[in-house]
């Protein structure tokens, strides 16, 4: 079969530097598709992964927050065809298991997709990982045509790109898997992109309240331009305590609130998010948790109907949600554009890693 050259950039190492290099890339099988990259967001997973806080096979490309141009697809793929505006999400179920058939395609159950994924890149005739099925962090993309979604020609590459992990993932949270009704009061934790898109949805859906809290002061900045009704510092004594919780409450009226998202991925921040619920509340765990990290629930809490749960992207049924979230961000009801502070071409990635590990601005992106 023949191969394409591509330039990518290679994470050799965890908590070392990306390197550019020409890899080699297959030609699309079976219902797989080519994507000529335009636009990738770099997402606290890629950092996470990046510096080693989750363990991963190197060398890798990494990069999945990305939409391109459709550009070859193979056979068996009728949805899309070349020259289509595309996003790409991780999340590629098989439509058949009984996850993907009960609306939950986020715990699909097939593995097969993790198959294909294998041998599709390489570097000098050595096999590199693909990263999470995408690998966005390159001139090309090989995916699966399941994580492939077009998107309309006034929705830009960049809007694009968040819709296809963190936009998706803060606003599903609160629309599938708290399934806030209005009136209610939301809590946020973590105002990055998850954090904001939730904050936004939390504003669409009617909350009364909705309490942001991040340690950065322009992204308190932005959480309360996008909807917040108040906003805390974590590590601001001012209010008389150094307990956030305390802090939380007071801002929520001592009642508590109704929907808690912990989008850091701390423990002692989910443990924070439980301890702040209202009675019938439920704290929403949606930041990747530190391997062997452990959670710890005042047990006098867990009567009066408050609950905790995980959710993958928010339990996203990415064909039917992330189009309804791409028509709210056309009709302007969805900010997307503006969470794009900083752009870098694909010779800066490291550059923008460190911008995004420093939490400047929103969201790096990387723009081809």
């Amino acid at each position: 079969m023949a191969t394409l050259t591509m330039r990518a950039a290679v994470l050799h190492e965890p908590g070392k530097p990306m390197s550019i290099h020409d890899v080699q890339l297959r030609e699309p099988e079976h219902g797989e598709v080519l994507i000529r990259t335009a636009s990738v967001g770099v997402c606290g997973t890629d950092l996470h992964f990046a510096q080693g806080r989750f363990p991963y096979p190197t060398p890798t490309v990494l990069g999945h927050e990305a939409s391109g141009v459709v550009e070859q697809v193979g056979p068996g793929v009728t949805s899309i065809q070349a020259g289509d505006r595309v996003l790409v999400c991780d999340q590629m179920p098989c439509g058949r298991c009984g996850p993907c058939l009960s609306g939950r395609m986020v715990y699909c159950t097939d593995v097969s997709a993790k198959v294909r994924q294998r041998g599709r890149l390489c570097l000098d005739d050595q096999p590199l990982r693909q990263y999470l099925g995408v690998s966005a962090l390159a001139e090309l993309m090989l995916v699966d045509a399941a994580g492939v979604i077009p998107i309309p020609g006034d929705l830009s590459f960049a809007a694009a790109a968040l819709l296809g992990c963190c936009l998706t993932t803060g606003a599903a949270t609160i629309f599938n898997t708290a399934r806030l009704r209005p009136g209610q009061r939301v809590l946020v934790i973590g105002c990055g992109g998850v954090g904001l898109g939730a904050i936004q949805a939390a504003r669409i859906g009617g909350a009364a309240h909705i309490i942001a809290v991040d340690p950065v002061p322009h992204r308190r900045d932005a959480a309360a331009a996008l909807g917040a009704t108040a906003t805390l510092d974590p590590t601001d004594t001012s209010t008389g305590t150094d307990d956030l919780i305390a802090a939380i409450m007071a801002a929520g009226g001592e009642r508590g609130v109704d929907v808690a998202v912990e989008a850091v991925g701390e423990p002692d921040l989910a443990t924070a998010a439980f301890s702040t619920l209202a009675p019938g509340g439920q704290a929403i765990i949606v930041g990747m948790m530190p391997a062997g990290g452990d959670i710890r629930l005042p047990a006098s809490l867990l009567r009066h109907g408050r609950s905790m749960a995980g959710s993958v992207m928010g339990e996203v049924r990415s064909r039917h949600d992330i189009p309804a979230y791409m028509r709210m961000v056309t009709g302007g009801h969805l900010v997307a554009d503006e969470l794009a502070t900083s752009c870098w071409p694909l010779e800066e990635v490291n550059t923008a890693f460190e911008h995004a590990a420093a939490r400047k601005g929103v969201r790096a992106m990387i723009e081809f």
